[in-house]
């Protein structure tokens, strides 16, 4: 393992998460969540309180019943999969509006690993519609060579993903880039290096880097040519 922030031995396969790595989908879930809690609410004869934005950011990342049941009292947890069906139609319409919502950088550091010969691939605890979305709303299929998730083929969680990766593209130097403790987690399962984008939220360890978000950081950590 290298110590946080040395250079990493050049990769031939990127795996990047998606909500809070290369999304900022903070600037619209809770939002979201709030409008779809509200519709949500009255139907199922519950009173629900609005989560503030810290509180719902919280669960980004997480995977099914973890996103949903803590938004829900505990007596009604069990009905995450209601509250999930009334908000992923508002978060597949946002995805797909036409607003950018990938962090700033993210698209020409996509198209300069591309060009550099990476392979690169998507690695989510989403279901397929919301990663579909995703990937066709901003604009990333074209610029990704797989896109995993809970519903692709023998990945039940993400260190199978990672796997299913690594794989895929016969790779011998794949590195995993994520935003939070699950990924690290997945990464060392699957014996991949992994690479935190900082943020306030967590702070997994140990790590091999930190990237703040600049293209020109990462590229650097991954002994790769900067974008020119």
């Amino acid at each position: 393992m290298a110590a946080a922030n040395e250079a990493l031995a050049a990769p031939d396969l990127v795996v990047f998460d998606i909500d809070g790595t290369l999304h900022d989908t903070f600037a619209w879930w809770p939002r979201v969540l709030r409008r779809g809690l509200a519709g949500f609410a009255a139907p199922a004869g519950l009173q629900l309180s609005m989560p503030d934005d810290a509180a719902a950011c919280a669960v980004v990342g997480e995977a099914d019943a973890g996103v949903w049941a803590p938004f829900l009292p505990a007596s009604h947890q069990h009905r995450w999969r209601e509250l999930r069906a009334v908000v992923l139609p508002l978060e597949l319409e946002e995805l797909t509006s036409g607003a950018d919502h990938l962090f700033t950088g993210v698209r020409a550091l996509l198209v300069h690993l591309r060009g550099l010969g990476v392979r690169l691939a998507l690695a989510s605890n989403c279901h397929r519609e919301y990663l579909e979305a995703f990937c066709e709303g901003q604009g990333v299929a074209a610029l990704t060579d797989w896109q995993f998730c809970l519903d692709s083929p023998g990945c039940p969680t993400k260190a199978d993903m990672l796997r299913a990766a690594t794989a895929a593209a016969g790779s011998r130097r794949a590195v995993m880039v994520g935003d939070r403790d699950n990924d690290l987690q997945a990464a060392r399962a699957a014996g991949l290096p992994f690479v935190w984008r900082f943020n306030d939220r967590c702070a997994p360890a140990p790590v091999d880097a930190v990237w703040h978000g600049e293209p020109a950081e990462l590229l650097g950590q991954l002994g790769l040519p900067r974008i020119s």
